[in-house]
C-alpha cells in the first residue's frame, strides 16, 4: 500500500513540478524577453547561517534553479534562483548569475544517480539536492550544452558528473533535441 501511495504522489510531484516550469516560464522569463531552457528544484543541503528571509520573514518556499538566455542577439544565458513562497501562487526572482560567472558544476558523485550536486560561481557557491537525480541529470546536460553552445572563452569545469551528461554516444538524441531548441 505504501508503494502505491508513494508512486501516486511521485506522479503528482512529477505533474506539479512540470506545471511550475511553466508558470516560471511565462511569469518569470518570458515578460523579460528571455527563454527558460531549463530548470531543476532544489533545496539546500547546508542550512543558511541566516535564520530569516531577505524579506524579514520566516517561511516555507519552493526553490528552483533555472536556465534562461535572451531572446536579442547577442544572446546571453543566466542562472536565476526563483522561489514560491507557501500560499502564493506566484514566483519570485531572487538571484541570478550571469553564466559567464560560473567556474565549476560538481555532480558530486559521477558513479551513482545523487541528486547532490553544487554551483561555484565568481561570487558565491551553494550547495543543492534536486527533487530527483534524474530532473538533476537532464539540467545538467541543458547546462552543459548551454556552456558549450554560448561560452566561448572560459567555460566551467564540470567534475564528478556521469559521463552520460557531457554528451557521449548514449545522450545523442537528447543532445538532437537541445540544439532544437534555438
Amino acid at each position: 500500500m505504501w508503494e502505491l501511495l508513494e508512486d501516486s504522489l511521485c506522479a503528482l510531484f512529477a505533474c506539479s513540478t512540470m506545471s511550475a516550469k511553466s508558470a516560471i516560464s511565462k511569469e518569470i522569463f518570458a515578460p523579460l524577453d528571455e527563454r527558460m531552457l531549463g530548470a531543476v528544484q532544489v533545496k539546500r543541503r547546508t542550512k543558511k547561517k541566516i535564520p530569516f528571509l531577505a524579506t524579514g520573514g520566516q517561511g516555507e518556499y519552493l526553490t528552483y534553479i533555472c536556465l534562461s538566455v535572451t531572446n536579442k542577439k547577442p544572446t546571453q544565458a543566466s542562472i536565476t534562483k526563483v522561489k514560491q513562497f507557501e500560499g502564493s501562487t506566484s514566483f519570485v526572482r531572487r538571484s541570478q548569475w550571469m553564466l559567464e560567472q560560473l567556474r565549476q558544476v560538481n555532480g558530486i558523485d559521477p558513479n551513482g544517480d545523487s541528486a547532490e550536486f553544487d554551483l561555484l560561481f565568481e561570487n558565491a557557491f551553494d550547495q543543492w539536492v534536486a527533487s530527483t537525480a534524474s530532473e538533476k541529470c537532464t539540467f545538467f546536460q541543458i547546462l552543459h550544452h548551454t556552456c558549450q553552445r554560448y561560452l566561448t572563452d572560459r567555460k566551467p569545469e564540470f567534475i564528478n558528473c556521469q559521463s552520460k551528461i557531457m554528451g557521449d554516444a548514449e545522450t545523442e538524441p537528447q543532445r538532437v533535441y537541445l540544439s532544437s531548441l534555438k
